[in-house]
């Protein structure tokens, strides 16, 4: 037997005998479970410590970035991210008797300061934050095309329609105005582009300086006609690509 195996053998021998009190203490108190990320492509961060100063308590992310806080108090707790010596400011969550409260921590570890995202995790299809990009990336890279901060730099690009013309999408101006567009199976469509969740209305988002994009993700036309597309911004496009 394994010493991994041997171990996960004992913690079930030992569970069964917990006294009573120790169990029903258990049952009411509060967990914290998430986990830490670049913001800069994704990857998990080893060495993140999530800790809760009031009760004394931390943990410290996995090489896969996961972290659990257990045996905490409910209530209002407050919560704070520290790497490599570098503390952050302390965020504020509520946390439920016999409830575990899952959290995405996301640090730019080469930044002087960390500007943590730390949110609890939401449903995906909802999130408008870098937590809710990254988990859309997981599940329908497939469909669409996301571009982190790290690929962004990778390109080269100084503006944002460069970036999108990689996807074929550009701007076309008629009489009417200029707008994105795209050629769909011989047909040109206008694009709906939103930043930060709200449409986009200015003809030229090139307004919006590419060095503070964090995140870009294009829709696929095909994807938006089964009618799944997440509601991550104030329209819904049919057949149409959709850049955000």
């Amino acid at each position: 037997m394994s010493l991994r195996a041997w171990y996960a053998a004992a913690l079930l021998v030992a569970a069964g005998m917990l006294p009573a009190s120790v169990a029903s203490q258990l049952d009411s108190a509060a967990t914290i479970r998430g986990t830490a990320s670049s913001t800069f492509n994704g990857r998990p961060l080893a060495g993140v410590m999530v800790s809760v100063p009031a009760v004394h308590r931390f943990a410290v992310s996995d090489s896969d970035g996961r972290f659990e806080l257990a045996g905490l108090p409910p209530g209002r707790q407050r919560i704070r991210v520290s790497y490599e010596g570098r503390n952050t400011e302390e965020y504020d969550f509520d946390l439920r008797r016999g409830k575990v409260k899952k959290l995405v921590v996301l640090l730019d570890v080469d930044a002087v300061d960390l500007a943590p995202v730390v949110v609890e995790a939401q449903a995906r299809d909802f999130s408008r934050n870098l937590a809710g990009f990254y988990d859309r990336r997981k599940w329908y890279a497939g469909f669409a095309r996301f571009y982190t901060r790290e690929e962004i730099t990778r390109t080269h690009v100084s503006r944002l329609s460069s970036l999108l013309q990689r996807d074929g999408i550009s701007v076309r101006c008629t009489t009417q105005g200029c707008v994105p567009m795209l050629w769909n199976r011989g047909t040109r469509c206008a694009v709906a582009v939103a930043i930060d969740g709200m449409q986009f209305a200015e003809l030229d988002y090139d307004d919006v300086q590419i060095d503070e994009v964090q995140a870009v993700e294009v829709y696929r036309s095909t994807f938006l006609t089964w009618g799944v597309v997440p509601q991550i911004a104030d329209f819904a496009p049919a057949g149409a690509k959709s850049a955000i």
